[in-house]
C-alpha cells in the first residue's frame, strides 16, 4: 500500500485582502500532516500579518508546483510550539 500524500501551503494575509496569496507549498507526510493541523494553523507576524497553514490530501497522480518558502519558519515554530514569530526564541549570532 502506498503511503498517502499531504499537501502543506501556506497563505500571505497580506496587508489588504487584495494581497492575499499562497507563499508556501510542500508535500508531507500523513504524520507532518497531524502535528500541524493539531498545533499550529497560523503564524503571526510582528507587523500584524499572518501565515495561514492548511493541509489536504493530494490526489492520485497530482503534480505540485512546489513553494519553498517558509520552511524553516513552520519547522522552528512546531519545535519550539508557538504559534507567533514574537514567541520564538532569539538566536545568538556568532560573527
Amino acid at each position: 500500500m502506498k503511503k498517502k500524500r499531504y499537501i502543506l501551503e501556506g497563505e500571505w494575509s497580506g496587508y489588504r485582502s487584495s494581497q492575499q496569496r499562497v507563499v508556501h507549498r510542500t508535500i508531507i507526510s500523513e504524520k507532518c500532516a497531524k502535528e500541524i493541523n493539531e498545533k499550529l494553523n497560523c503564524i503571526r507576524y510582528t507587523d500584524g500579518t499572518s501565515l495561514y497553514l492548511s493541509t489536504r490530501l493530494c490526489k492520485p497522480r497530482e503534480k505540485v508546483d512546489i513553494i519553498n518558502g517558509y520552511n524553516l519558519l513552520i519547522d522552528k515554530c512546531l519545535l519550539h510550539g508557538v504559534s507567533s514569530v514574537d514567541q520564538l526564541p532569539k538566536s545568538k549570532n556568532v560573527s
